[in-house]
């Protein structure tokens, strides 16, 4: 009896072994791939290449470009830190200068004060040695003339000799004698100074009478402790706008010196032999 299930062709392929030849090529294709990608990761994991070919070693091999990795961070922490130090050393260095600076500016104004005081005992010295040694009234006051001009910087000055209530002019320079003749003990800034005794410096001693206003300073010239006589300088020369400190001390100087040098010295002397 016939089979009724019709029969299969016997020319057609079967579909299982057509997918199978597929995966297959597949497989292969990723296997390929898989080693490519792993070889290219090793060479450059261990920074080695392929053996060049023969074209290769003939072809020059290009210049490698220079790095353009940057620093570590730990390279960079190192960097910031030596640039810190750098930096306070500097500034160190910058404040000791000043200091040294400094100092240096105190030494030179320490030593330009050594040389005026040296300067001024030189003169103080001279002075008192020209005052005491003159052989002669004329010859002291020409001595105390020069200290007044070089010296206290006036050409404008007068010496006076007390005679018992009234001082009379003996020596002048720069001024008019004629209102100087005589003064009368008490009267004007002269006249106190020979009263009191005491020196008077203009800008210090307090305001005066408008006849006195060109008087710098007024000094009492004694003998122990009574007043010979005074000596009075008037304006100052334009480049000394005012008296100093050095000034009052030849005005002592004066003071102590000058009156006890003119009272031994009343009249002109013979010259030594």
């Amino acid at each position: 009896m016939p089979d009724p299930r019709p029969a299969k062709p016997a020319s057609a392929p079967s579909a299982s072994g057509g997918q199978n030849k597929d995966l297959t090529k597949v497989n292969e294709k990723l296997r390929e791939l898989i080693a490519s990608l792993k070889s290219a990761r090793e060479r450059h994991e261990s920074g080695a290449s392929a053996p060049p070919s023969d074209a290769a070693l003939h072809r020059p091999s290009p210049t490698p470009a220079p790095a353009a990795a940057a620093p570590p961070g730990e390279d960079i922490r190192d960097l910031r830190e030596a640039l810190s130090r750098a930096q306070a050393e500097r500034d160190d260095l910058t404040a000791r200068l000043g200091r040294l600076e400094e100092e240096m500016g105190r030494i030179s104004d320490d030593y330009v004060l050594v040389q005026e005081q040296s300067s001024e005992l030189a003169q103080l010295y001279v002075s008192l040695e020209r005052l005491h040694g003159g052989l002669s009234r004329e010859e002291t006051l020409q001595a105390l003339q020069e200290i007044i001009i070089n010296v206290v910087g006036s050409e404008e000055f007068a010496v006076f000799e007390r005679v018992e209530d009234r001082l009379s002019l003996i020596h002048h320079f720069g001024v008019d004698p004629v209102p100087l003749r005589e003064v009368k003990v008490g009267d004007g800034v002269i006249g106190r100074t020979a009263q009191r005794g005491k020196l008077f410096v203009a800008g210090r001693d307090g305001p005066v009478d408008a006849a006195d206003a060109d008087v710098s300073a007024s000094i009492p010239l004694l003998v122990g402790e009574d007043v010979w006589g005074v000596l009075t300088v008037f304006r100052l020369l334009g480049h000394k706008p005012n008296l100093g400190e050095s000034d009052q001390i030849v005005f002592e100087l004066i003071r102590s010196h000058a009156g006890i040098a003119l009272s031994l010295r009343p009249g002109s002397v013979p010259p030594r032999a």
